[in-house]
């Protein structure tokens, strides 16, 4: 028993010395590359602060005049890294009497929505079918390629529009733009990284396409489909030229950024009553400042998932 026992123990300590072995033998990481990494990072953070500087001091500045004093704020220049003669909500208070800013609200969280479910599907039925091994696949690659680089222009997609029937009415913002080629060419690829096995396995078992597309692949290739799905939400939030071509008129369906565009321009002409109201110039920073916190509240919650599906090109999500 002794020497089963010191068998053991010799056998253990055997082990460790090997490990130990192995792991000198793996080359170490690089953590600091002497002068020239020391370099190189300071002028990648100072690069960096710079862009932030430039990101958050126009939001910034947008937000303090949105909470200034009109009359100051309308004979002052410069940045305002202060509210300009005061705090004062009175642009905020102008915007709650306007409907139809809600109306916008209301009508942009629609076509979100709807934008980026159609959008959503069709990347995932697209890039699949692309993703496929067919006798067409490099003639239909090549042509989304194109199509990346090259477009029929704004005249001739609205003539498209409108043969449709779709202008004047909700499609048109919502059917338009819900995807693009480069989306669909991202999912393609994030398709066309699962390994092979996994499908072959489920056509054995007498797996369709639908099974296999929805239920074998897309969970892999979930966090590239998050990625376009974002995106494709950003895109729809911030839309406004589509809605001022195809529904110019139809204000109960404008979305907010159009909303805003109006707004912005009606604050122009307020100087030129006998008693002008102040807080009219303000509207133009408290629009922008209600349509954007939206998208900014909203995005530290996705940053992760959009940072995990753009490294890991959405194999594994």
């Amino acid at each position: 028993m002794e020497k089963k026992k010191m068998s053991k123990q010799e056998e253990r300590r055997r082990m460790r010395k090997i490990r130990k072995a192995e792991e000198a033998d793996k080359p170490s990481m690089v953590v600091n590359g002497g002068i020239g990494g020391k370099i190189a990072n300071g002028f990648l953070y100072a690069f960096l602060v710079v862009i932030i500087i430039i990101c958050v001091v126009p939001m910034w500045h947008v937000l303090m005049c949105s909470l200034s004093e009109g009359k100051a704020l309308l004979g002052h220049s410069g940045v305002a890294w202060l509210p300009v003669g005061g705090l004062n909500l009175g642009g905020y208070q102008l915007l709650t009497k306007n409907t139809g800013l809600l109306t916008g609200y209301l009508n942009t969280i629609l076509y979100v929505a709807g934008g980026t479910a159609l959008g959503v599907l069709m990347n995932v039925v697209a890039g699949y079918v692309l993703s496929r091994e067919t006798r067409w696949k490099p003639f239909m690659i090549l042509f989304f390629v194109i199509t990346t680089m090259f477009n029929g222009g704004t005249v001739p997609t609205y003539m498209v529009v409108r043969a449709l029937g779709l202008t004047g009415t909700r499609w048109s913002l919502i059917i338009p733009g819900a995807t693009n080629a480069m989306f669909i060419l991202l999912v393609m690829n994030a398709f066309a990284s699962v390994d092979k096995s996994y499908v072959e396995a489920a056509q054995l078992d007498g797996a369709g396409h639908r099974h296999i597309m929805f239920q074998v692949m897309l969970p892999q290739c979930k966090g590239m489909v998050m990625v376009t799905a974002i995106n494709t939400a950003i895109m729809k939030w911030n839309s406004w030229f589509e809605a001022s071509i195809y529904v110019p008129t139809q204000k109960d369906i404008w979305p907010l950024q159009l909303w805003v565009k109006e707004l912005t321009q009606n604050t122009e002409n307020f100087l030129k009553v006998r008693n002008p109201d102040y807080n009219q110039y303000l509207t133009q920073y408290t629009v922008v400042v209600i349509a954007t916190a939206p998208i900014l509240l909203a995005l530290p919650f996705f940053i992760k998932r959009l940072e995990k599906g753009m490294v890991m090109g959405g194999v594994k999500g």
